[in-house]
């Protein structure tokens, strides 16, 4: 059986000779303290587990009864006791009880830090988490966020003129974190909050480009620097395969001058059939590569290759390119979505469109793909094929 008991260490004095109350935990044989934050000017203030000659001396002797309740109620609760050593049994008394009344923003917190995130969705969950602590603020506990929040912050968003695809997606994140807290068994609703509520619906991404569109943008004549690189960089994507910008900047075209082979960041921890890509480069990337290729191999697109410079890029040129060619709502991820919709038109098969875009494909997706393999001889020959449709 353990005891607790609320003492003051002499030999653990503070600076100033000051002491602090801690919480006795004597079990098998052994006694560990547990710390608390009542600090005495000196031991003479303590006298038989209680603070005297103290103003506020009746205060705190109330939190530490109070201190005494809490553990001495943790520990009833917990079974087997006599299998545990005194450390362990300090550890079960200090954590007990953590999981209850969080805050929202702690679990936050605590999913950042533990979950699997990737740096720059960290950085998009970290803009969410401000979208939703604007309205409902950082000090709510999770166990007060009802339906009537969930509608509140749906309303909110919306009449900040966001997107509903982005309400959608501050509202799937606030879904995450409670789920989150459910499985940890943080918090529990007898009504989920999300219970009759309808996520915005998913706006489609911009539509693909026809043949003669794409054949404009690659016949676009400028003398404006930025544009034709922006144009280029746009072919070159489309060049190879719908290449995604992040996949593009990775690439060492030093070493890889006639064969491109890289695996997809946006699925490369994630179990697929398809875990790389590979097809020979078209001679209408290479000219474009060449242009554009550092020393170190890597396509040059701003003076400081960060990822948020390369966008920042796009951002600006894209819409100056849409605007030289007469196309609307013209995108960087046209390309991609091009690319796919040409090749699908043209009759080649899903299998190889989802190979040369380097698609996560799971084994349960279809029976087909335990049976098939695509090859690169296979993409090549398709992205072959879109390329010669546009002559």
């Amino acid at each position: 059986m353990a005891l607790l008991n609320a003492v003051v260490l002499t030999s653990k004095s503070i600076k100033g000779g000051r002491n602090k109350v801690r919480i006795s935990v004597a079990h098998n044989g052994e006694t560990r303290y547990i710390v608390t934050d009542i600090i005495l000017d000196s031991n003479k203030e303590f006298k038989n587990g209680m603070v005297v000659k103290r103003a506020d001396a009746t205060m705190l002797n109330t939190k530490i009864r109070n201190l005494l309740q809490r553990y001495q109620s943790a520990l009833d609760e917990l079974e087997y006791i006599n299998g545990l050593t005194c450390p362990e049994l300090v550890y079960q008394l200090r954590t007990a009880g953590n999981y209850k009344h969080r805050t929202l923003k702690s679990i936050y917190e605590e999913y950042m830090a533990n979950a699997h995130i990737k740096p720059g969705t960290v950085k998009c969950y970290k803009v969410i988490w401000n979208n939703i602590v604007g309205y409902i603020g950082d000090k709510v506990l999770a166990e007060h966020i009802t339906h009537g929040t969930i509608l509140g912050l749906d309303k909110h968003l919306r009449d900040r003129k966001l997107k509903p695809t982005t309400v959608r997606t501050n509202l799937v994140f606030l879904m995450v974190l409670l789920n989150y807290a459910k499985r940890c068994g943080y918090v529990q609703y007898r009504v989920d909050p999300f219970f009759g509520y309808d996520l915005p619906k998913m706006e489609v991404r911009q539509s693909w480009l026809s043949v003669d569109e794409v054949k404009k943008i690659r016949d676009l004549d400028s003398t404006k620097p930025n544009l034709i690189k922006c144009r280029d960089l746009f072919m070159l994507s489309y060049y190879l395969g719908g290449i995604n910008m992040v996949d593009l900047l990775d690439i060492n075209f030093n070493e890889q001058t006639e064969v491109l082979h890289y695996v997809r960041k946006k699925t490369e921890n994630r179990p697929k059939l398809n875990k790389f890509v590979e097809f020979n480069i078209p001679y209408e990337a290479k000219e474009i590569i060449a242009k554009y290729k550092g020393k170190d191999g890597h396509l040059e697109v701003t003076k400081f290759q960060r990822i948020s410079n390369c966008h920042y890029f796009f951002d600006v040129n894209m819409p100056k390119l849409a605007e030289a060619t007469g196309i609307k709502q013209l995108i960087y991820y046209s390309a991609r979505k091009s690319f796919s919709q040409h090749a699908f038109n043209l009759g080649i098969s899903e299998s190889v469109i989802d190979y040369i875009l380097g698609h996560r494909v799971d084994k349960g997706s279809t029976a087909l793909y335990a049976y098939i393999s695509v090859t690169p001889e296979k993409a090549t020959n398709a992205v072959r094929m879109v390329l010669d449709n546009l002559k």
